[in-house]
């Protein structure tokens, strides 16, 4: 992420995020009823043309500002884009209709342009952690087996997992040369992976699974990207070469040791003290919505910790009460923590109501 410019006398920030992780930062960021402004293509008439015919139209480039009032954030292999749905208050008035909608798609590299209502600590801090995570190397964690491949990028956030691939090499009565060569293939499918989505993005590996085939996968590696200067640690064993394993391979000593201060591993930490507190029967945590509004206000709350779809509004909660219960923790200089719906520790958070808290004190309530 980096911030261009920010004007806080007119509550504007203009950005331009430089990852997918960055989108979803935004899409934490972005709340209903902002202003967002950034470049857009949208298809016009032209002039004295008549009808809705593809032939009498064109498509132009723009700056539109909406104000937003839905947005999704899209994350697949083929591209990354937090689309942005609302109602158009700045534009080319011979081209648009003040008023009308327009779904902006923010995309890597776009230029936008933020203006809230007021820019609450923690949407600025996030977005100067963000700035400082692009500065922070990523890591490639590769599960494999002999039936299959995951890979993914560990970055300062997430860990978003880019190919799963499967091996179709044949079992152990097969000729050892038919073998060979079917390893050979599934391994040359892997490095074209690597070529296209991963060296962009980090030179340093950290390879796990069963067996033999760690070894071998790190080798062919080494050989394919010698002139690329990557750099290749081979980790402990792991239950599959599956979105599983990434998760096993995720809690090994070899990755903590690059990544020990990534957000990722802080949430981790946050999650064991919250199930040690709870284990123990401790009255110094809470959770669920309506308990930590309760609270909120008496400054006991020393950690938020929340799911990100609750700024959107789910589980049936209000976003304007959410982004008040934030202000009320900023207050008193809590700490907010939001985790992504598809991060590990999601599903955890979802039993708890999607919201926990860690408090500085012990709370009796009668």
């Amino acid at each position: 992420m980096r911030v261009l410019k920010k004007d806080m006398k007119n509550n504007r920030v203009v950005l331009r995020p430089e990852s997918a992780t960055d989108l979803y930062i935004l899409s934490n960021v972005i709340s209903i009823g902002d202003r967002v402004i950034t470049k857009t293509n949208r298809r016009v008439r032209r002039s004295g043309s008549e009808g809705r015919s593809g032939d009498d139209s064109q498509r132009i480039t723009m700056v539109i500002g909406i104000e937003a009032e839905d947005y999704a954030f899209q994350d697949s292999s083929v591209s990354n884009r937090l689309r942005v749905k609302g109602k158009i208050f700045q534009g080319p008035e011979q081209y648009v209709s003040i008023g009308s909608y327009h779904t902006l798609n923010l995309e890597l590299t776009s230029v936008i342009t933020i203006i809230k209502a007021e820019w609450s600590k923690y949407f600025l801090e996030l977005l100067k952690k963000a700035e400082e995570a692009s500065k922070k190397p990523k890591i490639c964690l590769i599960a494999a087996d002999k039936a299959e491949i995951c890979i993914g990028i560990l970055d300062n956030f997430n860990l978003n997992v880019l190919a799963h691939e499967k091996s179709h090499i044949s079992r152990k009565l097969s000729k050892e040369k038919v073998r060979s060569k079917q390893t050979q293939s599934f391994f040359d499918r892997i490095a074209m992976i690597i070529s296209r989505q991963v060296l962009s993005e980090t030179k340093k590996f950290v390879i796990g699974g069963p067996g033999f085939i760690k070894e071998q996968l790190t080798t062919f590696l080494k050989n394919k990207f010698t002139k690329e200067g990557i750099t290749i640690i081979v980790a402990g064993s792991l239950s599959g070469g599956n979105r599983v394993g990434l998760s096993e391979l995720l809690q090994m000593e070899a990755v903590d040791k690059l990544a020990a201060d990534f957000q990722i591993f802080e949430e981790n930490s946050l999650f064991d003290e919250f199930f040690k507190r709870l284990n123990q029967g401790s009255t110094n945590v809470t959770y669920g919505f309506v308990e930590i509004k309760k609270i909120v206000s008496t400054g006991a709350i020393e950690t938020l910790i929340l799911l990100d779809s609750l700024l959107k509004g789910g589980s049936g909660i209000n976003p304007d009460e959410v982004q008040h219960l934030l202000r009320e923790v900023e207050k008193t200089r809590g700490k907010i923590v939001i985790i992504s719906s598809h991060s590990e520790n999601a599903n955890q958070i979802k039993t708890f109501g999607g919201i926990i808290g860690l408090l500085r004190y012990a709370l009796h309530w009668d």
